[in-house]
């Protein structure tokens, strides 16, 4: 028997797909299907099919107002949305494109983009608080993944609703660290650039990053009997014991997190932060205006800094700032630290998956400046000596990589002949050198 091969994007492959809509509906569940239609696809419209035969294919909103502001808060992924932000949603949203986050029964939680594209997906109900799941609005990429627990892209008339035929998405589960339950699901939807060969690497590489974070902040050991829904508001309590955390790198904002707890930053706070931060024994407030103003003679402005720094972390349990010197007191973790360690042992996914881009974007303090050029520098040259193909390519696609050169020569001879940042390198590589393709 001869296998069909097809690309899902494939014009023929699409007309096909219209008609085996109306052979679906005429045939009972296409009983004589000739192999037009991908298995997983057929699979999932028969399903839909038997499920909800006459929805219209515009999604009902199954949360809002104060219910979906709880959902948010109740669930994990709220812990880790400054990753996801830096990981996923901003670099999907620069390229065009949205990201939704949905919970285990399909429901989206948060769904991004840009004005234009947002106000598009709302037209067929796709928008935060929206029931996505495959029981209510039959075949989509979100709803296969969470269905079969795999990494999943629908094209086009590949989903089961015409009114979702023009869009084209990408979907992977994301379990439970510990208990392997899924839950949730992370979503990049769009043109046919959604489900381009980089996109499920990208969304696989966020999930795993999720589940190592929230295993660092999750216990080990949950009852077996307890449903991980009931599990959820203790996972990262309101304690005074809670430790605090800075997230310092590729973020125009930085932030401050505590438990459930976000605070965002200004910049002179989080450069007084981060330099208290890395000084654990103490620094003086002339090495601080030394380090922040470039001159000791800024002394006076930069005690009036702490002073409202003091304000802003009196909100934060267990952290202050102590006089003479200047130090701080409390429990305080950051990407920048997991960095450096990740650096000092050479340990180059850990180092790639912490720091998610320049220190504090918009600073321009001496000592936040040559800082961040030298951990940066550290990194890529760990990436060029040790780096897989995979490992180099996600870092490309960083602002401050975007025209490495000697990054994507190491890519094109560490990558396979077949691999999908192989091609991707090539194009780019040949636009930086103003060669024509």
């Amino acid at each position: 028997m001869t296998t069909t091969r097809w690309s899902p994007t494939d014009s023929g492959y699409q007309a096909r797909l219209l008609r085996a809509h109306e052979d679906l509906r005429a045939d009972a569940g296409l009983r004589h299907d000739r192999g037009l239609v991908r298995a997983p696809v057929l699979a999932s419209w028969r399903r839909s099919l038997a499920a909800a035969p006459e929805r219209g294919g515009t999604g009902d909103a199954a949360l809002d107002g104060e219910e979906l502001t709880a959902a948010r808060q109740a669930h994990l992924f709220s812990a880790v949305l400054p990753l996801l932000r830096s990981r996923l949603i901003d670099p999907a949203v620069e390229a065009g494109l949205m990201v939704a986050l949905g919970d285990a029964d399909g429901r989206l939680l948060w769904v991004e983009g840009r004005p234009q594209l947002i106000s598009r997906a709302d037209a067929m109900g796709f928008a935060a608080g929206a029931d996505w799941s495959e029981s209510a609005m039959g075949t989509s990429a979100p709803a296969l993944a969470l269905t079969t627990a795999s990494s999943m892209q629908v094209v086009g008339a590949e989903h089961f609703h015409e009114a979702v035929h023009p869009w084209s998405c990408s979907a992977v589960p994301v379990r439970h660290p510990h208990t392997r339950e899924t839950l949730g699901v992370l979503d990049v939807t769009g043109s046919t650039e959604a489900v381009s060969p980089l996109v499920l690497p990208l969304l696989e590489a966020t999930a795993r990053a999720v589940q190592e974070e929230l295993s660092a902040h999750l216990p080990a050991g949950p009852a077996a009997e307890e449903p991980v829904a009931a599990r959820r508001p203790r996972i990262l309590p309101r304690s005074p014991a809670a430790p605090a955390e800075l997230l310092l790198t590729g973020r125009r904002i930085p932030l401050l997190r505590q438990g459930s707890r976000r605070l965002e930053l200004s910049g002179r706070h989080a450069e007084l932060l981060t330099l208290l931060h890395l000084h654990s024994e103490g620094i003086s407030g002339g090495e601080l205006a030394e380090q922040l103003h470039g001159s000791i003679a800024a002394e006076g402005t930069v005690r009036a800094e702490v002073v409202r720094l003091r304000k802003v972390l009196s909100g934060v349990d267990g952290l202050e700032i102590a006089s003479r010197p200047y130090r701080l007191r409390g429990t305080v973790d950051s990407d920048l630290q997991r960095t450096r360690a990740a650096l000092e042992r050479g340990d180059v996914e850990g180092a790639l998956t912490h720091w998610s881009g320049d220190l504090l974007t918009a600073s321009e303090a001496p000592a936040i400046r040559r800082l961040g050029r030298r951990e940066g520098e550290h990194l890529r040259e760990l990436l060029l000596e040790r780096g897989t193909a995979g490992q180099l390519w996600r870092y490309a696609q960083r602002p401050e990589a975007e025209d490495d050169l000697e990054v994507l020569m190491a890519i094109l001879e560490r990558a396979t002949s077949d691999a999908p940042e192989r091609s991707a390198a090539v194009a780019r590589a040949r636009a930086l050198r103003g060669e024509s393709s």
